[in-house]
């Protein structure tokens, strides 16, 4: 179990609290590290390197005919990106309200449990429309 304290890794109001999404997105790409000798410090927004667990939530305060979409990426050695977990489906994904997941060693709430590698991405994607009030949230320890 990690010693570091619950701690936002990453954040969607980082772009403006309450965003409107139309359309597909993600807290970043994975950076190909250049020649050697490589700084591995930086190679996505998502550092999991230090986290057993993590909690990801979204929230949506309206729909406009639109589908959310929502997953957690990961990222091997060579950035070829593993999806971990999408909320798919109903509840705030057409609908306003709001969704959470716990993804980790110590347990999921989908079930089993998951070892992260040291990067990550969170994707969204909103088809037919729109979401306004985003919050798209990362927490872990």
């Amino acid at each position: 179990m990690s010693d570091m304290p619950v701690r936002r890794i990453w954040s969607l109001s980082n772009s403006g609290i309450g965003t409107t999404i139309a359309g597909s997105g993600n807290s970043g790409a994975y950076q190909v590290p250049g020649p050697p000798p490589w700084t591995p410090d930086n190679m996505s927004a998502i550092d999991l390197r230090y986290v057993d667990d993590v909690w990801l939530a979204v929230t949506v305060t309206a729909v406009s005919g639109g589908t959310l979409t929502v997953g957690l990426n990961v990222f091997d050695d060579l950035g070829n990106k593993f999806n971990v977990f999408t909320f798919s489906g109903a509840g705030i994904l057409n609908a306003a309200g709001s969704a959470q997941v716990s993804l980790g060693k110590h347990g999921a709430t989908t079930g089993g449990y998951i070892v992260f590698p040291e990067w990550g991405q969170v994707a969204w994607t909103c088809s037919g429309g729109s979401v306004s009030g985003t919050e798209i949230a990362l927490y872990g320890s």
